[in-house]
């Protein structure tokens, strides 16, 4: 059985993963042409990622790459960078198939209505939704309006995903996030009367204030308006990374077991309510379309988030924005990341110099790791047999340090060894990333820079 006591005795710093290594030795300052010439040999569906770091207000719980902004002519010049960066980008000249667009933040919806249809129609300048595409905004329900939902559903948007984290007016207030529980309920309903599907809301466990019966309180109204999704998410307390989170009152923070059990009690509720539970930290309700994929076998993870569509290269775009790009006759498979400044992408964009601030061209045996780790964080499973197949590898002999240091988890309950391989409880997902954490190379290797994660509890 999970417990508290548990889940408090296998935290540890590690990365939040989607479903790759860590990969802390990508090569800094890169040459641009990593990402354009890989971007230049695409010739079939693409997703694409659109950083959007403003917002108008600085939540002090935030861990995201984001700046304050109140003027709303800043807007018109990071769409004037975009507009620059895919005029740079060796694009085909007809536009490629987009199977998902995801924008984040930052708040999306900072952008005016008429600011975010100049945004998609650069976009769809370069890049045609295909048929079923996924398109889909992050939304703060205390900056999006009507006009931003109609504006949305015109512009083909299927889905939206509400940073909620809390209805709670004292935790509110002790992360500076101002925001109104009807008003949430407003958007939820004006957003399936547009035609939405997949609505997620967010929750945060382990704030400051966060009591066993407020957050109970919190996720039982969140079910009153049955989202179709739920993600819950643990703070992450990083004050040495993120300078503004010194603001908090640290002796209001949940301590370790309580923290746990936050989880478990939310997780309880959900369960009860018929929501299924989709990999590490999401939830959906049994007719979504992540639960029917993760019932087929097909769901996966990126950059992103878990989602149901097929693996595509990635583009991303604006600040911070990662692009993953497969092997092709352009070279290896390859990560690009963009500067994560503002002004120093700003400056690259507008005057021509060096967009990258990081890439890595994947081993072969970076992508094994991916892929593997991507079973665990998806279907709580690894068929050692099956992928190895298609690595060419006995994975028995291969890993056979990692497996064996699984041995203390499976003693303790945390995996079930089988004959194709091993899976992880479904009362113990919460602690699926301590087991793909065995299996990431690069975690054996010390941050030069000091500490970069927060728990895993």
């Amino acid at each position: 059985m999970l417990t508290p006591d548990l889940l408090v005795r296998h935290a540890r710093p590690g990365p939040r993963y989607t479903s790759y290594p860590t990969v802390p030795v990508w090569q800094d300052d890169p040459p641009d042409s990593l990402l354009l010439d890989a971007v230049g040999a695409l010739d079939g569906p693409v997703s694409v990622y659109v950083h959007v770091p403003f917002c108008r207000e600085q939540c002090t719980f935030c861990g995201c790459n984001m700046v304050v902004a109140r003027r709303q002519d800043v807007g018109d010049r990071f769409l004037d960078a975009i507009a620059a960066q895919l005029d740079s980008f060796p694009l085909p000249d007809q536009p490629l198939p987009l199977v998902r667009l995801h924008l984040g933040g930052g708040t999306p919806t900072w952008l005016t209505p008429t600011q975010l249809e100049r945004l998609f129609g650069l976009l769809f300048a370069r890049f045609t939704p295909a048929d079923g595409a996924e398109l889909g905004v992050e939304a703060d329900p205390d900056v999006t309006t009507d006009a931003h939902l109609q504006t949305l559903a015109d512009l083909g948007v299927t889905r939206i995903s509400l940073g909620v984290q809390s209805l709670d007016p004292v935790v509110l207030h002790g992360v500076n996030r101002p925001q109104h529980t009807e008003r949430i309920e407003e958007l939820v309903t004006r957003a399936r009367t547009l035609g939405m599907r997949g609505l997620n809301l967010d929750l945060m466990y382990g704030l400051p204030h966060q009591t066993m019966d407020r957050f109970v309180g919190t996720v039982r109204r969140i079910l009153q308006m049955t989202p179709d999704r739920l993600a819950l998410f643990g703070y992450a307390h990083v004050p040495w990374l993120k300078r503004h989170q010194r603001a908090l009152d640290e002796s209001a923070l949940p301590g370790p077991v309580d923290r746990a059990a936050l989880f478990l009690a939310a997780q309880e509720l959900l369960e009860e309510a018929g929501y299924v539970p989709i990999g590490l930290d999401h939830f959906a309700r049994a007719d979504d379309a992540l639960a029917v994929a993760l019932g087929q076998g097909t769901l996966r993870r990126d950059f992103m988030g878990y989602t149901d569509r097929p693996h595509a290269p990635m583009i991303g775009l604006g600040p911070s924005s990662i692009s993953e790009l497969p092997k092709t006759a352009a070279g290896p498979a390859r990560f690009a990341q963009q500067k994560s400044k503002l002004a120093a992408w700003w400056r690259s964009v507008e005057k021509g110099e060096p967009l990258l601030e990081r890439g890595i061209l994947l081993t072969d045996e970076d992508r094994l790791r991916s892929d593997l780790i991507e079973e665990l964080m998806c279907n709580l499973a690894l068929d050692l047999d099956a992928l190895g197949a298609r690595y060419g590898l006995d994975l028995r002999e291969h890993l056979k340090d990692e497996l064996h240091a699984l041995q203390p988890m499976a003693e303790e309950g945390l995996i079930q060894w089988s004959d194709a391989g091993f899976r992880v409880p479904d009362s113990h997902r919460l602690l699926v990333r301590n087991v793909a954490m065995v299996f990431d190379a690069y975690l054996k290797k010390p941050a030069p820079e000091g500490p970069r994660f927060s728990q895993t509890v």
